[in-house]
């Protein structure tokens, strides 16, 4: 008797985290190349995901801080840069290769919505974890040391 209750207790609460896990978002946008880049082809490594554009100076600012983080960390995390822009993809293009980023930028001519929650302002930072879950939020610039500091793989 006290077994099955205790089956019953688990399966009750574990129920509601299956249910989240079966709707986790496949966020997906294409680069300027055209490719397709979805979360679910990055299970297991972290991901960071920035909302710029080149009209924001402090999402600017950043830029080379993120750099510098994607060449770090590139075998447990990725980097996408995605734009809110009305320019050119030429210009985004050569934008993007003056400030030196080599990263992918996603989400030209595309609604740039995603499933972890509202972009407020620029820049807007989302880490999502290895099995593609939302993990933390920034809101403003942030450094290499910031992403380094909040996920935990990768504190030192």
């Amino acid at each position: 008797m006290l077994n099955r209750f205790i089956q019953i207790t688990l399966l009750t609460c574990l129920m509601p985290l299956l249910v989240a896990a079966a709707e986790i978002p496949d966020y997906r946008l294409k680069d300027l190349g055209g490719i397709e880049h979805r979360v679910s082809d990055l299970r297991g490594k972290w991901l960071v995901i920035n909302f710029w554009a080149s009209w924001c100076s402090p999402c600017l600012a950043e830029m080379p801080e993120l750099e510098r983080f994607y060449q770090s960390h590139k075998a447990n995390a990725e980097v996408w840069g995605v734009t809110f822009e009305d320019s050119s993809k030429q210009n985004i293009v050569k934008f993007v290769r003056q400030l030196g980023v080599s990263y992918p930028i996603l989400g030209y001519g595309q609604d740039p919505l995603t499933g972890y929650g509202q972009v407020k302002v620029l820049p807007t930072t989302f880490i999502i974890d290895p099995e593609g879950l939302f993990f933390h939020r920034f809101e403003g610039p942030i450094t290499s040391q910031d992403i380094i500091d909040i996920i935990p793989d990768l504190a030192e």
